[in-house]
Order: C-alpha cells, then structure tokens, then sequence
C-alpha cells in the first residue's frame, strides 16, 4: 500500500473517531482504539483507554465540536505520527471550554487494522 493510500485510511479513520467521540459512541470508540492507548490531555491529565472511554460513558467529558487543523503525516511503516492542530469545544466536569491544541496522535497497524494508541496535546495560547 502507498504512503497517499495510508494517509487516507489514517484521515477516514481520525474522522469516524471525531465522529463517534462527539456522539459517545463507545462501541466504535473500543474498535478505532488500542488497549494500550496513553490519552494526555492539554491539561495533562493522562489516561489509558478503559479511563478515558469510562469517562466518556460517564458524560464527565462532553464533546461538542472537534475541529481539525492542519495536519502532517508520517508514515513509519505499521505506525503512523499525526502533527496537527484541532479547536474543541468540550464541557469537562461540568464547565464549558474552548481549546486550542496542538498534538501527536499515533497509528499503529495491527492484525491488519489501524487503532490509535497514543494522543498527547498541548493547548496553544488564546489569541485576543
């Protein structure tokens, strides 16, 4: 498979797991997710996956929007690293905010399918 055709399966993938996290839906979630995910948040608080999807379940993280930026891809064969920029509109326990983060999220194949095993954000500074 080419690095263009890679890139597309990465890109198709990231949007059902955008898709399903505004949607909370945890059973895709479980499917486009490693076992050994390390979720770090722009406030860096750091989660593994059952962490993350249970407070998803738990509605203490409320995604209403996640928006991409702009991304660069590497493709490191059965492992792809993301650079991007992504605004989230999120309530997280209880309080509304508006991020805008920057991040490394890695791919890795296995068995033949792509998961997400790591998502590591840095919030940028707000322009005014």
């Amino acid at each position: 498979m080419s690095e263009s055709e890679v890139i597309a399966q990465i890109e198709a993938l990231e949007k059902k797991r955008l898709d399903a996290t505004i949607a909370c839906d945890i059973a895709v979630l479980r499917e486009l997710i490693g076992d050994d995910l390390r979720y770090v948040h722009a406030s860096g608080t750091d989660e593994t996956k059952q962490q993350y999807l249970d407070k998803l379940a738990s509605r203490h993280y409320v995604y209403k929007a996640l928006i991409p930026g702009h991304r660069d891809f590497r493709v490191l064969g059965d492992v792809v690293l993301v650079n991007g920029h992504i605004g989230i509109e999120v309530i997280s326990n209880g309080k509304d905010k508006l991020i805008q983060s920057k991040y490394l999220q890695i791919w890795a194949q296995r068995s033949g399918r792509w998961q997400m095993v790591a998502w590591q954000s840095t919030q940028e500074p707000m322009a005014m």
